[in-house]
């Protein structure tokens, strides 16, 4: 396996002004998926494509190559993502599997007590530092230095997102860690693959030369904080959906462009949870979709993607 980064650029990566919000250069963690990537990824044929996919946590890249993705590039906004997208996958290439989730898993087996050796220096400088590219190595040092060296303290920090951080929801998450076998297999599938990391939000992509490359693309929840972006009141998942489809959808055959949380809620987050709003507005556009649903991790819930 061999990680590079594309375009990179410096950071200024002063951890007293990571941003707590979404959608930042420097933006706390997630440790793990916060969707069910083992209840959609069976909708999908990874199968020998080549996939463009939100970094995040890692998980979505190391998935898809359990699926059988032959080449998967990620991309975020939030640099601290890459960062830690690099250290998993070299973990999954250089740790066993009991090892990996007492590294990087918030609490102990039981699930209930804290896991003193999540993210533990020792294994990181013995086992993983050396398998890490320059820069990645670099910026996980400064983590580590400002918590003293205390892996347990920076897994439970605000470098982190933690809410739902809980061991069984993650496994329940990831095909790759739902046995040791499934681990390895995952480790195997990715072990001769270059996996490119870009420093970008999804607008950055518009540019990229070789779009036309990918077969997939996988946005993850962007969908939910487009708000943001657009800073529209009315109708900012109308221009989401139309800017997405101009730059992407003559590209990339398969564009799963929002993950939706609990799809029958009353309440809604976000314009995209609204099936109404949203069917007009792929209508309007005249924009074919399709709509799948899947058990959530969390009790009595059900998720869902849109894939244009």
């Amino acid at each position: 396996m061999r990680i590079k980064y594309r375009n990179e650029k410096e950071v200024n990566f002063d951890i007293e002004h990571i941003d707590k919000m979404r959608f930042n250069h420097l933006s706390y963690i997630y440790s793990f998926t916060t969707e069910n990537i083992a209840g959609y990824y069976p909708y999908l044929n990874f199968e020998n494509k080549s996939i463009l996919t939100v970094a995040s946590s890692g998980d979505h890249i190391i998935n898809a190559f359990y699926k059988g993705a032959k080449k998967v590039s990620g991309f975020d906004i939030n640099y601290l993502a890459l960062v830690f997208t690099e250290l998993k996958l070299v973990a999954l290439a250089n740790l066993e599997y009991e090892e990996f989730l007492q590294f990087f898993m918030i609490n102990e087996k039981n699930n209930i007590h804290k896991n003193k050796k999540a993210l533990d220096y020792d294994i990181y400088i013995n086992k993983l530092k050396k398998n890490l590219t320059s820069s990645g190595a670099r910026y996980l040092d400064i983590l580590y230095q400002n918590f003293h060296y205390d892996g347990f303290k920076l897994r439970n920090s605000f470098i982190f997102h933690n809410q739902y951080d809980d061991n069984k929801l993650k496994i329940k998450s990831n095909l790759y860690l739902k046995s040791k076998k499934d681990y390895h297999l995952a480790r195997e599938k990715i072990k001769d693959k270059e996996i490119e990391l870009m420093h970008a939000n999804y607008r950055d992509l518009f540019y990229l030369p070789n779009l036309e490359e990918y077969d997939i693309m996988l946005m993850s929840n962007i969908s939910d904080y487009i708000k943001n972006i657009y800073h529209l009141e009315t109708n900012y998942l109308n221009e989401y959906i139309k800017e997405i489809t101009k730059n992407f959808k003559n590209k990339i055959n398969i564009i799963v462009c929002a993950y939706i949380y609990d799809i029958y809620q009353i309440k809604h987050r976000s314009q995209i949870d609204d099936p109404i709003l949203r069917k007009e507005i792929f209508d309007k556009l005249n924009i074919p979709y399709m709509e799948k649903e899947f058990k959530s991790v969390m009790n009595e819930c059900t998720d869902g993607i849109i894939i244009i």
